[in-house]
């Protein structure tokens, strides 16, 4: 097993489950605030379901607990459709129902990984032994790989489409210490090319003497948190000095409360104030950098006065060649 690409798997389904967690949260409120009786209904199947259960211990259970909650979650779901949502909208969200998004599941009271952590490894040992294979340059993109088929909504296909975007991250490349767009933002779906193009201009940047780090989303966090805690800035000084920062994956990192945008506003805040560049690519659409970090972070990658973000559309090409 490759000890490196495991632990990201599962740092990665780590902060997935997170995700999972805060859009629990983020449905929960938006019903407390816009509907207070469906509010009241899930209050009062909490507090029945527990004294059913109470009740169950003590031997006075009245009726079935299981029937109070099958009974609950059908008014629920009806009320829930009736203004307009999904009847499983209140469902714990998850992105693989087996294991929850735990990667492990349970035959016969063993545990075993489900097979959606198998497959993840899997891709990522593929995607791993690829980056070592072939030099990550502007020379190596071959637009080839990508379809030729049209952009939704558009005449033009994914083809030309990344032509384009190859070559705008080759002028930034070029610029970067003496241009006035500081910031890059890579973003779109997986699978598009967003970390072959970050490396890229890491290695256009290299190639002219310039000083280079590249850090994952993950990894940065955990150097700016241990810095912040222990009042130490060594394991973080590399981040805000280096004249281009490379950041891979924002939004694979855990939502830690009064850290996280906290610690990445104020790395984005100083590198831009004092002229450094960087690029970060991330999966997450626009309005969710704004719903994940607030307007004060999102303001800073998508001000066009300072940086340029680019989106990255079309079909996964991992799955396309696969």
């Amino acid at each position: 097993m490759n000890n490196p690409v495991w632990n990201q798997v599962l740092t990665a389904f780590e902060a997935q489950r997170a995700r999972n967690e805060e859009e629990n949260d983020r449905r929960r409120q938006e019903i407390a605030q816009k509907h207070p009786d469906l509010d009241a209904l899930l209050r009062q199947r909490h507090e029945l379901v527990l004294g059913a259960v109470r009740g169950a211990f003590s031997g006075g259970a009245a009726r079935n607990p299981e029937t109070v909650m099958r009974e609950y979650n059908e008014k629920i779901a009806w009320m829930l459709q009736v203004k307009g949502y999904p009847a499983d909208y209140l469902d714990p969200v998850r992105r693989c129902p087996l294991c929850g998004d735990t990667g492990y599941v349970y035959e016969n009271a063993i545990r075993k990984q489900c097979e959606c952590l198998k497959r993840a490894y899997q891709e990522a040992l593929a995607k791993a032994d690829g980056n070592e294979q072939e030099t990550q340059c502007f020379a190596a993109f071959d637009p080839l790989r990508f379809p030729d088929a049209a952009l939704p909504g558009t005449d033009v296909n994914q083809r030309e489409y990344m032509e384009v975007v190859r070559n705008r991250c080759q002028k930034f490349a070029d610029n970067v210490g003496a241009g006035p767009l500081k910031t890059l933002l890579l973003h779109g779906g997986s699978g598009l090319g967003k970390t072959f193009l970050l490396n890229c201009v890491g290695h256009e940047a290299k190639e002219r003497g310039i000083e280079t780090v590249s850090v994952s989303a993950y990894d940065l966090l955990m150097a700016l948190k241990n810095a912040y805690f222990s009042r130490n800035s060594d394991d973080a000084d590399s981040y805000f000095d280096a004249e281009l920062l490379l950041i891979d994956d924002l939004g694979m990192e855990p939502l830690m409360e009064n850290i996280t945008v906290e610690q990445v506003y104020n790395l984005l805040s100083a590198r831009l104030k004092r002229g450094l560049y960087t690029v970060i690519t991330t999966n997450l659409s626009r309005d969710e950098l704004k719903q994940r970090y607030t307007e004060r972070v999102s303001s800073r990658l998508l001000d066009s006065r300072t940086g340029m973000a680019i989106a990255f559309l079309g079909q996964d090409i991992r799955l396309i060649r696969r």
